[in-house]
């Protein structure tokens, strides 16, 4: 024991501690700069995947509102048909007794 105190109370010694504990905290200060490249690189794949999601909701909203504007227009369209077919065949006599009557030569 008291040669270890000796050889760390000597000059050299202490010297060779102190390199060995720097060279031990420069290791370590080696692999957290290589974690963080590793999480840099990590944040970069994350960010490069949200915008592709984005450019996806973007793109299924967009086909979403589309679907529903044409699906509006054919109930609509439908309904039309539906509602103006008797209308049009209950008005048409009348239209006919009209038109016959302002034709020229029906004075």
């Amino acid at each position: 024991m008291d040669q270890v105190m000796q050889a760390s109370e000597t000059p050299d010694g202490f010297q060779q501690q102190i390199l060995s504990e720097l060279r031990q905290i420069n290791q370590r200060l080696d692999r957290v700069e290589t974690d963080i490249s590793n999480v840099k690189t990590d944040i970069g794949r994350v960010e490069t995947d949200v915008e592709k999601l984005n450019f996806k909701f973007d793109t299924y909203q967009n086909a979403s509102d589309q679907v529903t504007r044409l699906a509006t227009t054919i109930v609509i369209a439908a309904a039309s048909v539906v509602i103006l077919s008797p209308v049009l065949q209950a008005i048409t006599p009348a239209i006919s007794a009209l038109v016959t009557g302002i034709a020229p030569g029906n004075s």
